[in-house]
This record gives structure tokens, sequence and C-alpha cells, in this order.
């Protein structure tokens, strides 16, 4: 940034294929002889969401575009604490938040809390430097932590990735300060397999070898790099675990059109990250969600950018994280920027996000082998199966998306199956499942809704709190409304009432000057109506 340490980061002022006559007819001669032949499998876009959904499509050729979404993630902490000023990397793991700062801070990652500016514990890293950590992974049982910001010169050869232990850190109400010893951490060193070794020092902020995002996923270390000269992201791949030397292999590359600051796996999903900015005009954010993709890459499957805030809303937002399935965290440096005569101050922030109505549901968690929900005369047949047994598994029912209730559960099996009779209108199922190491996942949640017209519709909600809805049917209906963010924060309730058929308005006061995503869920005489709605 203008102003700062030179070495910091700165803003700047397959085609489907077609059969052809003759193998049609073949085909249709051998079915109608009773001969069974194999369907053919179509390429391209299977998710609902896109502009281009294809129904017919069995394999995903990479090729969904979507429409401008606009999202503003909710601040959770105003002002995290003045230590994590240069809040860098997050990750959720064992329970609890970590972060750490960027390059030139101590060599230590925090624990903080996820309400409050309150730093839970301080783990240092004995031995080591800080040269610019760049962001932190979890796999289950270790840590790492990146060295590998490139960003002065583009020419550094000592790329590390630190790995430690969680083992080693006891929890926070027995030790608030502990220290990981020299010999508990391995280092991962690594160089580019497309840059020219030995690496060549040029100008500030004019490499393509600077990087700022990781993850590890499939026994294997995933980098994702922030291109200064051409504005894209390669994946690139470290083939182990364990200290050593590696080549990281360049293996895809997606065309971002911003820099890529952090990225994260969903906790048991199909699910890859991307978060990062501008460095022109007022410096806009922006996520990158990479879903149902296939053969160890990331980018060959659904790519949907969700346009943030520009920087002076979001800071500079480096550290993102899953917590579960959707729902997760993200956090920015405090932000300095001088616009004559104002200048513009963020303070460091965390903020909490929501996938859930970016990812279409047919994606299913890598460990779920199949998920499904069939409406039979409005009773609803759910089915679930695993590759293998799974310690723990629960059926989860929700009437409007938020608060989730078990109905059924099951130990050490891999498949099972449950009937349901929900009397609301909308009805969402999902399972939460322990698996062999312990951790809580989750799968996509399903929605179902019953066949029966829509009684309500033409949600709106402006700044200045005045919510509209229409009534569609000439009976007076009795309707109570709560309104939730979208990571599911109670905002507003407003008690049952009677309206009538055509355009309602309410005026609802402490609901004024909200931005971004509001759920709305409307209830009547056990019925649950359930919209997501953008503040106008």
């Amino acid at each position: 940034m203008p102003g700062r340490k030179p070495e910091r980061d700165r803003y700047i002022a397959q085609p489907f294929i077609t059969m052809s006559n003759i193998t049609y007819l073949f085909l249709v001669a051998f079915g109608l002889f009773g001969i069974n032949v194999a369907t053919a499998q179509v390429s391209g876009c299977p998710d609902p969401q896109a502009v281009n959904y294809n129904p017919q499509a069995t394999i995903n050729n990479g090729s969904c575009t979507y429409n401008p979404t606009s999202y503003t993630p909710p601040i959770r902490v105003d002002t995290l604490n003045t230590i994590l000023e240069e809040t860098s990397g997050l990750q959720w793991a064992a329970g609890a938040l970590w972060t750490f700062n960027d390059g030139g801070g101590i060599t230590a990652i925090y624990k903080i809390d996820t309400l409050t500016k309150n730093i839970l514990q301080t783990v240092t890293l004995a031995g080591i430097t800080n040269i610019d950590w760049e962001d932190i992974a979890f796999d289950g049982t270790f840590f790492y932590v990146g060295d590998f910001g490139n960003n002065l010169n583009g020419g550094r050869t000592n790329l590390t990735i630190y790995k430690f232990p969680i083992s080693l850190i006891p929890d926070h109400t027995v030790s608030t300060s502990v220290t990981i010893p020299f010999g508990s951490i391995e280092k991962i060193m690594f160089t580019y397999s497309d840059q020219p070794q030995p690496a060549v020092a040029g100008a500030p902020n004019a490499t393509k070898f600077d990087c700022e995002a990781m993850i590890v996923d499939g026994g294997q270390i995933h980098l994702f790099s922030k291109n200064w000269i051409d504005n894209n992201s390669t994946h690139y791949v470290i083939n182990g675990l364990n200290a050593g030397t590696y080549t990281a292999t360049a293996v895809e590359t997606l065309q971002t059109n911003y820099l890529v600051t952090g990225a994260d796996k969903a906790v048991g999903d199909n699910v890859v990250i991307l978060l990062g900015y501008q460095v022109t005009g007022a410096a806009d954010h922006f996520l990158h969600l990479l879903s149902n993709y296939s053969g160890g890459l990331y980018f060959n499957g659904n790519k949907r950018r969700i346009d943030l805030p520009n920087a002076t809303v979001m800071g500079q937002a480096e550290g993102i994280t899953f917590r579960n399935a959707s729902y997760g965290y993200i956090s920015n440096e405090k932000f300095t920027r001088t616009i004559p005569p104002f200048t513009i101050t963020v303070v460091q922030a965390l903020r909490s996000f929501n996938t859930s109505s970016f990812i279409s549901q047919f994606i299913l968690p890598l460990e779920v082998a199949d998920f499904k929900v069939i409406n039979r005369n409005e009773t609803h047949e759910i089915s679930w199966r695993f590759p293998s047994n799974m310690p723990d598994t629960r059926l989860q029912y929700s009437p409007e998306g938020t608060n989730f209730t078990v109905i059924t559960s099951g130990r050490n099996t891999a498949a099972g199956h449950y009937t349901y009779a929900p009397a609301a209108l909308t009805n969402y199922y999902r399972l939460q499942y322990i698996n062999e190491t312990g951790s809580v996942n989750y799968s996509q949640t399903i929605l179902v809704k019953k066949n029966s017209k829509a009684l309500m519709s033409n949600f709106s909600l402006t700044a200045a709190g005045v919510f509209t809805f229409a009534i569609n049917e000439p009976l007076a209906r009795r309707y109570s409304f709560s309104f939730f963010t979208a990571d599911g924060k109670n905002l507003a309730s407003q008690p049952a009432r009677i309206y009538n058929q055509g355009v309602n308005n309410i005026l609802l006061s402490n609901l004024r000057n909200l931005k971004g995503l509001i759920n709305v869920v409307a209830k009547s005489d056990g019925e649950t109506i359930s919209k997501m709605i953008f503040v106008q």
C-alpha cells in the first residue's frame, strides 16, 4: 500500500456432439428390436442456476455462465484486536478460528473469538522467520503456514511452507500462550515448474510467481497464484505433504481479472472458494466458487464469480475459510487510502459469508455417494448412501432453511431411508455426518416444495425498512414474519396479523439501512414460506 512498507501489497489508483442420421437410424433400429443401447453421455452445463443450463447434460464441460451477482458479506466483528492489523489468512480448525499477521510480523498464529475482539491463544513457531506469510491450511492433523509471498521482486529462492501438528496445542483454557519447538516444525520447500531457475529479481508487484492462497486436499498442497502481470491465477500442485524440496507443477489457469489473495475448500464438500481484489479504481473485491469439478482439477467445472464491495467497504481482504459446507469467514487488514481531499480508513474486521444460495443442490460432498428426496403425494421419501460406513449420520430438517432439527439418525451405517410428511410449504433437508477422522460434515441442502400454488409473491425490502409482499389468494390470511441475515442471524420479527389479497406494505423501523441478502420467513397455520431477497 502507498506510504507503507515497500514489500507490502498495494492498491494502484467442448462443443456438443450430435449424431449423424445414419447413427440415429442405427440406434432406432436396435431399439425396435429390443436391443439395449447405452444412453449417450451429453456434455454441457448441468447447473440449474446458470444462464446456459442444459437439463440433459450428464458431463460438466466447464461451460456454465452466470448472471452478475453482487453480495455483501455481513460484519461479524467490527474491529479485530489491534495486534491483528495485518491479518492475512484464516483457517477453521478443531472448532476454532485461526489467523496470523502478514510479512514482518512475529512468527505466531492466533486463535480468535468469532464474536469479540479477543485473542484466545497465541501459538509461536520457534526458530523460523516470517518473511511474507500469506495463507494457512489444515488437513485435520497438521497446520500448514505458507511463507511464499513474492511480490517484492518475484525472485525469492526460499519459498517455504511450515507444517506442525495441532496436537501440540492445548486448549486455550489450559494455556493462552504456547510455543511449538523448532524440532517439531517441518519445512516444505518448493519452486514453480514454469519459472526459470534460479529465480531472478525484478520490479515490485510485477511478477507471475506471487502466491497468497493455499489449500491441502487429497494428500497434496494446492497453490493459487497472484499473477500481477496477466491478472489471472494458476493452480499449482505440490505432490506431497512431508518435509523436503518440491516442484510446484502448474496444472491449469483461470482468468479471474483480479488478484487472488485467499482460498479454502468447503468442509466435506466438492467446493473451493477463491477471494481477491483488483488493484485499479476503487479496488473491487470478488469471490470465485469452484464446484462440480473433476480429475484433480478445480477450474474444469462450475466457475461462478460473486461481486463483493470495493475497498472502501471490504478494506484489503485476504483471509477466507469455511466453517462448514457453506458458511465461513473473511478477514481484512486495516486499510488507509487518500483520495483528496478525503482519507478513507477501513479497520481490520471479520465478516461472515454463506454460499448456500449460490451453489446448486445437485452438487454433493465428496464423501456422499447419493442423497435424494422423492416427493410422493406430499410424503417425502429420503434416502442416502456413503461409500463406506459412517460412525454417525443424522438427517436434519428445517421448514425455513436456517434452524435444522434432527429427525432420524444412525450409527456405523453406509445407507439410510426415511419417510417424512411435513406440513410446511417449503422443506429443507440435509445430512450431518461424522467421518472416521471425527470431523463434522454436512451435505448440500435439498429444498422440496409442496405442489400448491404460490400463496405469496413479490417480496421486497428497501433500505428505508419498507417490506412489501403480495397475497395471491382471495381469502385474507394471518401471517407472521421473521427476518434473518444470510448466515442465519435473527434480525427482527413481525407478530402475526391478518393480510388481504393484493399488495401489502409493512414499515419496519429496526430494519433500516440494511444491505445485501436477507432471508424472509413467513408463517401461517403450519405453513412456512422462505425467500431470500436483496435489500433494494
